[in-house]
């Protein structure tokens, strides 16, 4: 009787670490994007593991980022005008261990540096890592959105 309890018990502890790691892996993604929006690349790169990689949504190759030198270009893009107004729409996320893929779309629009508008509708999927306790941007994919 007693082991059964230890492992309903056991189980349902692990449900509720695994929920709330769904939680946090979602604030931790909805944070970045706030972030994103405002600009603040401090805040951006606290998310993104050093040599993370990342599918833009202009279909060219395999980026590698999160080091000082993508945080300088991104900053610079930020000076000269480049600014986001997207919001995320239809947060999913899966907890696998230490590893979360969250799948999600990003609606909104782009201002250029030149002044113009684009609009913009994504679908973005991105796998998190668990390291030292905070969930890390390790890829992330972005492409276009469209519909039939």
């Amino acid at each position: 009787m007693k082991m059964t309890t230890l492992f309903v018990i056991g189980i349902l502890l692990t449900t509720v670490a695994i929920a709330d790691d769904v939680d946090d892996v979602k604030a931790a993604e909805l944070d970045l994007m706030e972030a994103e929006n405002d600009g603040d690349m401090d805040r951006i790169f606290r998310h993104i593991a050093p040599g993370r990689s990342v599918f833009l949504p202009n279909g060219g190759l395999l980026l590698l980022g999160g080091t000082p030198e993508d945080k300088g270009r991104r900053q610079a893009q930020s000076d000269r005008g480049f600014k986001l107004n997207l919001q995320v729409r239809h947060l999913e996320a899966e907890v696998y261990g230490e590893t979360a893929v969250l799948t999600y779309y990003r609606v909104g629009t782009i201002l250029a540096p030149d002044g113009t508008s684009r609009p913009v509708s994504l679908r973005v999927s991105v796998v998190r890592v668990k390291q030292a306790g905070q969930w890390k941007v390790v890829h992330r994919h972005g492409s276009a959105l469209t519909l039939p």
